[in-house]
């Protein structure tokens, strides 16, 4: 399953890197206003996944200051990044 959480974060990476480049390079005619409002509901999206995992989960799960930042990246599929490396964490 690491191998899939892996290509998840791929693809969203490409994901973001896409609707920054039209921040920074505005596509052609009705491009840049889809992009920006896909860019607003992903962000949108990610956050309420934050709080929601933050605030359901914060006694059962060890974490880190980049968990946050992984679930406002890539949403379910950091959270399952997250949950996978609980064993490790509660070993060390």
């Amino acid at each position: 399953m690491s191998w899939l959480v892996w290509v998840g974060r791929s693809v969203f990476a490409i994901i973001w890197g896409a609707m920054l480049a039209n921040l920074v390079w505005p596509f052609p005619g009705k491009g840049f206003a889809l992009f920006l409002i896909l860019l607003l509901v992903l962000l949108g999206l990610h956050l309420l996944q934050l709080m929601m995992f933050a605030t359901v989960y914060r006694e059962h799960i060890q974490w880190r200051r980049g968990d946050y930042w992984q679930i406002v990246l890539f949403g379910v599929i950091g959270w399952l990044a997250i949950v996978q490396a609980q064993p490790k964490r509660q070993q060390g």
